[in-house]
């Protein structure tokens, strides 16, 4: 990776925009110009927000995700969910009827917007409508809808309002296609009789895309004017298991040009212009940035931001039980490793159907916000350097031009680092979140070498007795970050 990323960047990262702007027009040419936002550069940490319907039977397996159940109840050949849903509620219980059941009681958006803010995200991203359809806003395209249905209560507005003038940035998922849906030409029908059955709250509409999906997303921009959109359930689709054809058919156009450009110019169009994100899942033009999503054995350090998407553990809508539950150390690694390479870590939570969050979720991000409460200054604001790792060490350029060695094992007494590290005579090498002012540090034979106090690690962020399982720790240096 050339040496720019170290560089260069720190410009473009102070720059203002220019008051004078042309309008957005839905080209690609126009769109082209889009900048990335500041504080999407700088954030690094937001929170995704999966909740809905399928909170309610809160039940999937290897195969389905809880939030795909009413896709998964249909697939008879695949995953244990259509015999699930026969033997618990009955072959004519529809999954419709769990629209009522999601009443959303003891929803209290201040305490969420507390977690967030303790946890030390910058921003959050709530589903506003998955992929069974069912909206948690209230709009003039759908009757399926939470001020409708359930909790009868704008769950988007209350969210919204209770972060109002905070430093949390807010942002709307919103699935373009649906599982089913009659303007798809994907009637939902009872999987075990295989009978046409209503599709709760549809209004009849000969155009999906100009009538419905287009109407949700400007009520979304224009209502809430959020700081991101973030979109999903935009390709074509024929799983295995009989569930059959979802979200669009094969030849299919978003025109999400369209939306993008209205999308952004609403944000120009004020006495103080705000910097907006769009993801890449809208089929458009462009796009502000990639979202990389689930686990993977590793991530690439890219030139340009990027997010990564992650589970606390199999699931993403709530599921009891549940299982492949990350720890907090591994869930503080994965910041770390995403940051290094230039991307940030979009953290998942399933809230229950009655608006509470499980407390290992609550416990989990109040662990990454202790340690950010240490170690932030490696995290927000960062740049990445030329090189974002070697073995178990990354990198990260702080906003303050120190540069930063994080360790995501327990080092000995003595951690080796190499030589070419943009450590020079002279510089202050100190444990974040330590006592010690300076560490001793010289260059052997195998690189540098730092002395590592002997109370690393103690307190609340101690490690855990699995080397693989420990918080990472930040050794950063004063007059460091030079290529």
């Amino acid at each position: 990776m050339a040496a720019g990323l170290g560089g260069a960047g720190s410009a473009a990262l102070g720059a203002e925009r220019p008051r004078r702007w042309p309008r957005y027009e839905p080209t690609p040419e126009s769109l082209a110009r889009h900048p990335v936002a500041r504080w999407f550069r700088q954030g690094k940490f937001g929170i995704f927000i999966h909740w809905g319907a399928y909170a309610v039977p809160h039940w999937g397996d290897d195969a389905w995700s809880s939030e795909w159940y009413l896709y998964a109840m249909n697939a008879y050949a695949k995953g244990g969910v259509y015999e699930h849903h026969r033997a618990t509620y009955g072959q004519d219980y529809p999954y419709d009827a769990f629209l009522s059941r999601f009443r959303a009681e003891r929803f209290d958006a201040e305490s969420w917007v507390r977690l967030f803010e303790r946890a030390g995200a910058r921003y959050f991203v709530l589903t506003s409508k998955h992929h069974d359809g069912f909206q948690l806003f209230p709009n003039s395209a759908s009757h399926r809808n939470s001020a409708l249905i359930g909790p009868r209560r704008d769950l988007v507005g209350e969210l919204f309002r209770a972060a109002r003038g905070t430093r949390l940035k807010r942002g709307l998922y919103y699935s373009l296609g649906e599982f089913y849906n009659p303007a798809l030409g994907t009637e939902p029908i009872n999987p075990y009789t295989r009978e046409p059955i209503p599709y709760t709250g549809y209004k009849p509409v000969t155009d999906y895309v100009e009538e419905y999906e287009h109407v949700h997303l400007r009520t979304l921009i224009h209502r809430y004017d959020p700081d991101i959109l973030w979109g999903d359930g935009h390709g074509s689709h024929n799983f295995a298991g009989g569930a059959g054809h979802i979200f669009r058919p094969e030849r299919w156009d978003w025109r999400s040009d369209e939306i993008l450009a209205e999308y952004y110019n609403h944000a120009e169009e004020r006495g103080r212009p705000k910097e907006v994100m769009v993801n890449d899942r809208f089929i458009a033009s462009h796009a502000d940035y990639p979202a990389i999503e689930g686990d993977k054995p590793s991530y690439a350090l890219r030139a340009a931001p990027w997010e990564a998407c992650l589970t606390m553990s199999r699931s993403w809508g709530y599921m009891d039980p549940t299982y492949r539950i990350k720890s907090k150390e591994k869930l503080v690694q994965l910041l770390v490793d995403i940051v290094s390479k230039n991307g940030n870590l979009l953290l998942n939570i399933g809230p229950r159907a009655d608006g509470t969050i499980p407390d290992w979720q609550r416990e989990r991000l109040l662990a990454i916000g202790e340690w950010l409460d240490v170690n932030g200054s490696a995290v927000y604001g960062s740049r990445p350097w030329r090189r974002a790792e070697d073995g178990p060490l990354r990198y990260t350029v702080g906003d303050d031009g120190r540069f930063n060695i994080i360790t995501l094992t327990r080092p000995g007494p003595r951690l080796t680092a190499p030589a070419d590290l943009p450590i020079r005579d002279g510089d202050r090498v100190r444990l974040l979140g330590h006592p010690a002012r300076r560490l001793r540090w010289s260059r052997t034979a195998d690189g540098i070498e730092i002395v590592m106090p002997a109370a690393a690690g103690h307190g609340p962020l101690a490690p855990s007795a699995a080397q693989d399982e420990v918080y990472p720790m930040v050794l950063s240096v004063a007059n460091g970050g030079r290529s």
